[in-house]
């Protein structure tokens, strides 16, 4: 199973080109990360790290880029996730334009879970792993 959500392109994310510009869609994908804690993992981003003191950054990043995004496009980012680890969870990110579906990105990210005092590594906690689990579409 998958989660989606749309993301509007803001006239300060697109560059000089009028493409949005690349770091912003990173930037998107991170916000579609946090988008499905909230809707999947019970908890918001922001909760998971003040309350709980986890993180989950990025130790591996795969991206292919096909059609730009331009101002006045809305983005559907859809995740979707490939594998899960003791301590790393596996999104699949596919980011089309909402108007016609065309594919404009697809990146695979691999997060690891980090305890943010000790800046380690840390095995998933259960409802974690459970909820990227139920998710896991392949």
């Amino acid at each position: 199973m998958s989660f989606s959500t749309l993301i509007p392109v803001r006239f300060g994310d697109v560059d000089l080109a009028g493409f949005v510009y690349y770091p912003r869609l990173f930037h998107y994908l991170h916000v579609a990360m946090e988008e499905f804690f909230a809707a999947c993992c019970g908890a918001s981003y922001p909760k998971v790290i003040a309350d709980e003191r986890l993180g989950f950054p990025v130790v591996s990043v795969e991206t292919e880029f096909f059609e730009p995004l331009v101002y006045g496009d809305e983005a559907e980012i859809t995740i979707a996730v490939s594998n899960v680890g003791d301590s790393s969870v596996t999104f699949d990110y596919s980011v089309r334009r909402a108007s016609d579906s065309t594919l404009c990105v697809r990146s695979t990210q691999i997060h690891v879970a980090m305890n943010l005092d000790t800046r380690r590594a840390v095995s998933l906690p259960d409802g974690y792993h459970d909820a990227f689990t139920r998710h896991k579409t392949h």
